[in-house]
């Protein structure tokens, strides 16, 4: 189902999009050809993901130090050494940091398709215009 043009997503409707590894315009197009790989574009609707590589790397950065930075910190500050669960916690954190990398990148590509929107930067152009 294709969005009006002259109507922005919802930022709850871009990070969903975004955290299930789908175009944040559309939808529907993939954003990634493997498991961290992204696309250039959309197939559906032809929206161009990143103009530069580094443009979510910020967002990326927050989202690691507020979900997985801080949380590990806390868990080797809080609890005692010798616990074995400081152990069992930090490495699931670790397991969870890296499982969820596509969903996060996706959700960052979808903060920062947002910002460019709503900025004006992005004024409807697509790779195929």
């Amino acid at each position: 189902m294709q969005e009006p043009t002259d109507l922005i997503p919802s930022l709850q409707t871009v990070l969903a999009r975004g955290c299930k590894k789908r175009c944040p315009q559309c939808g529907e197009g993939l954003l990634f050809r493997r498991w961290c790989k992204l696309r250039e574009g959309c197939s559906v609707c032809g929206l161009k993901y990143l103009e530069n590589e580094g443009d979510i790397f910020g967002t990326l950065v927050l989202l690691d130090r507020v979900f997985f930075l801080i949380p590990m910190v806390v868990v080797f500050f809080l609890i005692p050494a010798s616990a074995l669960w400081r152990y069992i916690i930090g490495s699931g954190l670790l397991f969870v940091l890296v499982y969820t990398f596509p969903n996060r990148m996706g959700a960052g590509l979808g903060l920062d398709y947002l910002l460019r929107r709503r900025t004006g930067d992005l004024a409807d152009r697509s790779s195929k215009s």
